[in-house]
């Protein structure tokens, strides 16, 4: 809170009244709320905002850059009256297919105003889903709504990636990257490069031929021409954190977790540099399911060396 839509830098509708805490699906917290704003209208209201900015903006000279970061598939779980029960996978999964429904408005957008050959579109996620996989015969979400989790036998969030959001597994961190640019990039192709969402910056920068100075985005590494011509992108390491602060680092196909932990959400949650560390090799092991730690001393001094090394630069 405050619910309020914001345009220009100033709220739309004062608010003028309060909108009780309810617990999940719907999950909404206890805050100010003004009379325009309805939680299962929000995204649609921000499509529709999206939409005529492409249409204002395609039939103008200058270049533009559109960020819409979606509600959903975040908490609150409450999807638009039109998708409920449409997706058999509950309140979640109704959402799912309001924000496929969305992405698809933004497409049809940019097809209908032909711009689609000058316009590079990013779909993507700042973290993996939040619902548990439940391993077990108790109840998931699509048997009672209030549970934040699937049984893989019904459903599963994250593919076969361990943990949750906010948790230092690559279910936390590993998400969708899917890039579209009509007759530039040939569509089904894919690729297995590390990326970091902070690469986007430099790949932008490349394409558009811009000079920015040398220490603005130093964790920013273009994967421009590998976008192009589909070809290994070579990456620096990429060091990521979960919600306690428990740091990774990324190098090749190995990975390695500075806690006993998750960090996060799973249990045991760990703390930060507590031993003993977690080394995984995500081309054999993607799953984080056999911890290595003990098994390569060299690795993990290397590891502790290189991300030693980042800090002190940063």
């Amino acid at each position: 809170s405050p619910y309020v839509f914001i345009e220009n830098n100033l709220a739309t509708t004062i608010p003028d009244s309060i909108s009780p805490f309810v617990d999940f699906p719907a999950y909404t917290r206890r805050g100010e709320i003004a009379p325009d704003f309805i939680h299962r209208e929000a995204l649609d209201k921000l499509t529709e905002k999206a939409v005529l900015f492409i249409e204002d903006h395609s039939k103008k000279e200058n270049p533009f850059l559109l960020y819409f970061p979606l509600t959903g598939p975040h908490k609150p779980a409450l999807p638009a009256e039109r998708f409920i029960g449409k997706s058999g996978f509950g309140p979640y999964g109704d959402l799912v297919m309001q924000v496929d429904w969305t992405v698809g408005e933004i497409l049809r957008a940019i097809e209908k105003n032909e711009i689609g050959e000058n316009t590079i579109i990013f779909f993507t996620s700042d973290n993996g889903s939040y619902m548990y996989r439940i391993d077990s015969d108790l109840p998931d979400h699509i048997d009672d709504a209030a549970v934040q989790g699937y049984n893989p036998g019904n459903r599963q969030s994250n593919f076969v990636w361990r943990g949750t959001k906010a948790d230092i597994y690559e279910g936390g961190h590993r998400v969708p990257f899917i890039v579209k640019w009509t007759g530039k990039i040939k569509p089904g192709t894919s690729n297995t490069n590390l990326l970091c969402l902070t690469d986007i910056f430099a790949t932008l920068g490349e394409l558009l031929d811009v000079r920015y100075a040398k220490e603005s985005g130093e964790d920013s590494f273009s994967f421009f021409q590998s976008l192009i011509s589909n070809t290994t992108f070579e990456r620096p390491p990429v060091v990521h954190h979960s919600v306690n602060g428990t740091f990774s680092i990324r190098n090749g196909k190995w990975k390695m977790i500075f806690s006993e932990g998750s960090g996060g959400r799973q249990q045991p949650v760990g703390s930060p540099f507590h031993k003993p560390y977690q080394l995984y090799d995500m081309e054999k092991d993607p799953s984080e399911t056999k911890n290595l730690i003990h098994e390569h001393a060299e690795i993990l001094e290397q590891m502790t060396q290189i991300l030693s090394e980042i800090r002190k630069e940063n």
